[in-house]
């Protein structure tokens, strides 16, 4: 049997907003431990988000600078589990399957080798 390795990553960004994604809280780093922060960022209940519309416009000048194709619609999604920095017990997400809605999709960067560049899929 032939196997070919095939490794993903998970890239985070911190986009230069104001804000955050799903509050009106301020996203100043640095900041004193639970300053910034509200009853949506905690997670209480009642507490709803609101996306913040710099994050999307950010987001999609990101993708198209990739060679993204932005989808007409878009949705996130609640993910529930575990961690112990994460006292509300759930994180938003954006996946990509043929049952989700993700903001853009494809794209890719090129990467230099000694073979000649690669592109990421």
């Amino acid at each position: 049997m032939s196997y070919e390795p095939v490794i993903g990553l998970e890239v985070h960004a911190q986009l230069a907003t104001q804000t955050k994604i799903f509050c009106g809280c301020s996203a100043e780093f640095g900041a004193e431990p639970n300053t910034h922060v509200c009853p949506v960022c905690l997670g209480l209940p009642g507490a709803l988000p609101v996306l913040n519309r710099e994050v999307i416009e950010k987001a999609i000048r990101i993708a198209l600078a990739v060679g993204c194709n932005i989808q007409p619609r878009s949705r996130f999604l609640r993910k529930n589990y575990f961690y112990p920095d994460l006292p509300k017990g759930y994180q938003i997400s954006q996946f990509q399957s043929n049952d989700e809605m993700p903001l853009a999709t494809e794209g890719g960067i090129e990467i230099p080798t000694k073979n000649g560049p690669k592109k990421s899929a």
